[in-house]
């Protein structure tokens, strides 16, 4: 019995090669250090041999050739897409469909192979574990690039994760160790364990890590994943911490009411206390070096993630939805400008440091008209500072406990957001304007954009914010938002001003905050905003 099913043969779009030696020789040709260019002409060839009618023994030894090709193109083109603003620029999600395009094509090509096993091939039979493998780590590989591009992993994939899993088990490979020296992972890694950190990556909630985040949990479950068991007994698994899956569905893990099909079962109790070991290293002094935590986060922040971690694979979130009942449309502002706007801010300009032709400029206004015209002395910051508050609309489809679901339809206009960016929630039912941060965004399977803000508590107020540039000693304004403190210890009070405002200057003040309140130091920052302590 085969679990997948497959393209179709078809004689209207011939390979390049057809055998290994051809593979070689072609590729010998390729100008692959143009990553752009070799994107597309590897996806088209992984394409036409898809539907090409060649040997299974032949196409296993030609994907093995290929991918060597596709992981050096992909390590390049990845850098073009990956932790961008959402909704990818054209350029960018060409890249990017380009990626997983070429991902699933190398998959389908092992998966060829997959099946002339379970049929029995006897010329692959000494390759059916690493077959499997190689499989399960392309489509891994192109989760990687859906996460890494803001994009949510389609149930069609899913599917075939599981469908390579029962594939494997049928096979009796799933725990044999093979090795794969292209990647720096681990040495060697079984096909369970490959099905199992892709388990492991959803339950980590990577719409909601920041790159650096994201990074360090990769590297750590590479590690760990071998430590997560996938037992076809709940008997077996009734004591430990575990996770349900339906093989049969094209879902991550099971949520449902009713009974799995296939069901599955996968311990996270070793992992989890791995993290739980590691936290308490970490406090007692150990550097995150000396436990090979790798150097991208300090320590305290590897014990933050680590207890994100330890929660989030235990508590499988909701998958994010792209329903149409919508509950109501709200108007959103997602820069710090359009916040203050919104909110009824004063303009903002640049105040010019006096010259001796600025000077004399104001001299010969005053004794011509009278008096000094304001041109001089401040550059205007558009006419958009003056202009009424423009609103982007996005669908309220879930709310709970402070956080709102949102989607905004593909196409629609509005400005790209980050990860944890600060927007203004204009629901016309609550009255005034809310501030909210993005916890998770991603791009959903029919183009909308899905985020999960959190609402920050007490009422925003606008200010005008005074600094001076290091480089010209110029004065500039810019727009702030002040929020007053939440009565809680974490919660002080605090103003937000757009994002790299503070590198240019060398203080920033403002006059009139509440309460005789003065700026004080770097409290926190997003991918549109920093946000600085008031005391």
């Amino acid at each position: 019995m085969t679990w997948f099913s497959l393209p179709a043969m078809r004689a209207d779009k011939p390979p390049a090669f057809a055998d290994m030696a051809a593979c070689t020789d072609w590729l010998n040709t390729q100008p692959l250090a143009n990553a752009p260019l070799m994107q597309e002409v590897l996806a088209t060839q992984l394409d036409s041999l898809n539907g090409w009618q060649i040997s299974p023994r032949e196409r296993y030894k030609i994907l093995e050739t290929l991918r060597k090709a596709v992981v050096a193109i992909e390590t390049e083109s990845i850098k073009r897409y990956e932790y961008r603003p959402l909704p990818l620029l054209p350029i960018e999600q060409k890249a990017f469909d380009a990626s997983c395009r070429i991902w699933r094509g190398l998959a389908i090509g092992y998966l060829h192979c997959l099946r002339a096993c379970l049929d029995g091939d006897s010329a692959l039979a000494e390759h059916r574990a690493k077959i499997a493998h190689r499989t399960l780590v392309s489509l891994r590989l192109e989760q990687l690039s859906r996460y890494r591009g803001g994009s949510v992993v389609p149930g069609s994939w899913w599917r075939l994760l599981h469908a390579v899993l029962a594939s494997a088990e049928q096979l009796g490979v799933t725990d044999t160790s093979i090795s794969d020296r292209l990647f720096a992972e681990t040495r060697e890694s079984t096909p369970a364990a490959q099905y199992a950190m892709a388990i492991l990556l959803h339950l980590s909630r990577p719409h909601e890590l920041s790159r650096s985040q994201f990074s360090a949990a990769v590297r750590w479950l590479a590690r760990w994943r071998e430590q997560a068991k996938i037992l076809s007994s709940a008997a077996a698994a009734r004591d430990a911490r575990n996770v349900l899956i339906d093989l049969s569905s094209d879902t991550a893990v099971h949520t449902g009411s009713t009974s799995p099909a296939m069901p599955r079962w996968l311990v996270v109790d070793n992992a989890l206390g791995k993290l739980k070991n590691r936290i308490k290293s970490l406090r007692e002094g150990q550097s995150p070096e000396e436990l090979r935590l790798g150097a991208g986060l300090p320590a305290d922040a590897c014990i933050g993630l680590m207890q994100f971690l330890h929660g989030a694979l235990q508590s499988p979130s909701a998958p994010l939805t792209n329903s149409r009942d919508e509950k109501r449309s709200i108007g959103v502002s997602s820069t710090v400008e359009g916040i203050h706007r919104l909110l009824g801010g004063k303009p903002v300009g640049v105040e010019v440091a006096a010259t001796t032709k600025s000077n004399r400029t104001v001299h010969e206004q005053i004794a011509i008209f009278g008096h000094a015209g304001a041109a001089e002395r401040i550059e205007s910051a558009g006419a958009s500072q003056t202009a009424a508050a423009r609103l982007e609309q996005w669908r309220l489809v879930a709310e709970s406990n402070g956080e709102l679901t949102l989607l905004r339809a593909p196409g629609s206009d509005g400005e790209r957001l980050g990860s944890r960016s600060l927007i203004a929630v204009s629901d016309p039912i609550a009255g005034l304007p809310s501030l909210a941060m993005v916890r998770s965004l991603a791009v959903l399977e029919d183009g909308s954009l899905c985020a999960i803000v959190r609402l920050l508590p007490s009422a925003p107020l606008p200010f005008v914010a005074t600094g001076r540039e290091k480089m010209t000693n110029r004065v500039v304004q810019y727009p702030a938002i002040f929020l007053p403190a939440a009565g809680q210890v974490d919660k002080p009070a605090s103003l937000f001003v757009p994002a790299g405002a503070m590198a240019k200057l060398t203080r920033l003040d403002v006059s009139d905050l509440p309460d005789g309140l003065k700026v004080g130091s770097p409290l926190d920052r997003g991918a549109n905003f920093e946000r600085l302590r008031c005391e």
